[in-house]
């Protein structure tokens, strides 16, 4: 976990970003040690309920999207 802390604060990583499936008290241990914002959830090996963001593959891909995008671009 350190040298992740150390390479986000050295290559100034803005944001880190959560799984659907897995406990988000690592990614936020991470962020609040790196400084980096935590940019959201993402989904990757499983899709929302349908009237989550992510009901289908493709409005996963959008999702995903669009949290990186919102995140990431300045």
């Amino acid at each position: 976990m350190a040298k992740i802390i150390t390479q986000i604060k050295k290559q100034k990583i803005p944001a880190v970003f959560m799984e659907n499936i897995s406990d988000p008290r690592l990614m936020e241990q991470i962020a609040k040690e790196s400084g980096a914002k935590i940019g959201g959830t993402v989904y990757s090996d499983a899709l929302s309920d349908e009237k989550g963001p992510a009901p289908t593959y493709i409005e996963m891909m959008r999702n995903n999207i669009g949290r990186f995008k919102a995140a990431l671009v300045n």
